[in-house]
């Protein structure tokens, strides 16, 4: 009976979610082959291993606040396209690529801002000896790379999120996973010096990924001038388009996006600064563990993206009926996956870990690690789909306290707490995060859920 009823959502749900999730796959697995190729290419030595967690942990910090600005585009555009307002959704457009690149520059300029904290890393953490010192110089080099990547990637997000906003999600699949194979393909040459090159080690796979986020960039703009079914919304690049309004618009619903994500982000990423504390082998660690963990995330942010078109198709068409069926479904299917990639990860945790390295002691505490991270999953599932869905609605703003208490009062104190007044290291840090992804779960969820009822009485309607 439950799957005869909610058999059309589910349908609905994963023809939107697999190309987000190949899509989601190109992306994460960027960082998934720089993490296992660089780690091969240091073999037992963990310094350059940690040298591109912490290069990428605090890249994916600007990276993440830009990103999240550019994920308004998506439910304004879903609300204008389900009421047949092309020109609206033309004008949206137009207004999103300004307002990503102009996100671009300032992202660029905010991450060389922050750029010396790497070379003081060691002396803050240090003294300038040790570990720590080779680390902050080996991840100088490959976060530059990743810097200058930004625009382009803003600029490819743009569209993405429009066409995404429109219910096409195959486009960005196609071109992500062909950015991806370069990137691999890349990756091999400069980090290992193939084909003539020099061996480059973690600056070689900061390289590679920008040509390719460059290459993704160009792809996508060139598919959005040659489509004949884009046409019509080409044809709205029309003066006046552009407005403060609107840009304005896409503001106010994109900074809590933006705040949520960094503040859930900053959490992951502080975690694994600070366990460079206790050493390169424990960073490596942290960046493996959560290497993994993300590959697992990567479904749930498809199926929270599907969620998000759906919603605000539904909330856009007033489609009182389809609002509840469709949150239903889509904790379902997100709940099953949580299952399946805590058993894995309990199951397969060592295996995994030797993926990434030769270095029998990260081996073990990624292993370790790993139980700890299947235990979070289904928190983390039930606060990023909830928080997605609320997007849909264009319900961002609350999100803001609900996450400053999830992870600046409770996640971040628990884990520095147990980390190093209890001694617990590493685990007390996961341990932290777990206790505050579980409290964003209950507080998002209960927003949804009134929001809902809201939405099915009337007093909740699109402008």
């Amino acid at each position: 009976m439950l799957l005869t009823q909610y058999k059309p959502y589910y349908k609905s749900i994963l023809s939107l979610a697999t190309p987000v999730v190949l899509a989601q796959a190109g992306q994460l697995t960027t960082q998934f082959a720089d993490t296992a190729m660089v780690g091969n290419y240091g073999g037992s030595d963990p310094v350059p291993l940690a040298a591109v967690s912490l290069g990428s942990s605090l890249f994916l910090l600007i990276y993440l606040a830009a990103l999240g600005l550019a994920l308004a585009i998506t439910p304004m555009v879903g609300e204008h396209y389900a009421r047949g307002e092309r020109r609206e959704v033309g004008h949206l457009l137009a207004n999103g690529i300004l307002y990503t690149f102009i996100i671009g520059v300032v992202a660029t300029i905010l991450a060389l801002a922050i750029r010396p904290f790497i070379g003081e890393l060691n002396t803050l953490m240090s003294g300038g000896e040790g570990d720590i010192a080779a680390v902050a110089e080996m991840a100088l080099p490959y976060y530059d790379m990743m810097v200058w990547s930004i625009i382009p990637l803003m600029m490819f997000l743009a569209i993405k999120q429009f066409m995404e906003g429109i219910g096409n999600t195959k486009v960005a699949m196609w071109i992500t996973l062909s950015g991806n194979i370069l990137n691999i393909f890349l990756n091999w040459v400069f980090i290992f010096g193939e084909l003539g090159a020099d061996a480059m080690g973690a600056e070689g796979a900061g390289l590679a990924t920008l040509i390719s986020r460059v290459g993704q960039m160009v792809a996508i703009v060139a598919f959005f001038y040659m489509s004949r079914r884009l046409r019509i919304y080409r044809s709205f690049f029309e003066r006046g388009a552009v407005k403060l309004k609107t840009l304005k618009s896409l503001l106010t619903i994109g900074f809590p996006i933006s705040f949520q994500m960094v503040l859930e982000s900053a959490a992951f990423i502080l975690t694994s600064i600070l366990a460079l504390s206790f050493g390169a082998e424990a960073s490596g660690a942290m960046q493996v563990a959560f290497s993994i963990a993300n590959i697992a995330w990567m479904i749930t942010v498809a199926i929270g993206s599907a969620s998000t078109i759906l919603i605000a198709h539904t909330y856009g068409a007033s489609q009182r009926d389809r609002l509840r069926p469709t949150i239903n479904a889509t904790y379902h299917l997100g709940l099953l996956w949580a299952t399946l990639m805590a058993i894995l990860f309990v199951v397969l945790r060592t295996p995994i870990a030797e993926i990434f390295t030769d270095n029998q002691e990260v081996v073990s505490l990624t292993a370790e690690l790993m139980l700890l991270i299947a235990i979070y999953q289904f928190s983390d599932a039930i606060q990023g789909l909830s928080i997605s869905m609320l997007r849909g609605l264009q319900d961002v703003k609350i999100i803001m306290p609900i996450v400053t208490c999830s992870y600046l009062l409770l996640n971040i104190p628990i884990g520095i707490l147990l980390a190093y007044t209890f001694g617990m290291e590493c685990h007390g840090l996961i341990i932290g995060l777990t206790i505050g992804l579980s409290s964003a779960a209950l507080l998002t969820a209960l927003r949804l859920r009134r929001q809902t009822r809201r939405f099915e009485q009337g007093e909740l309607s699109p402008r």
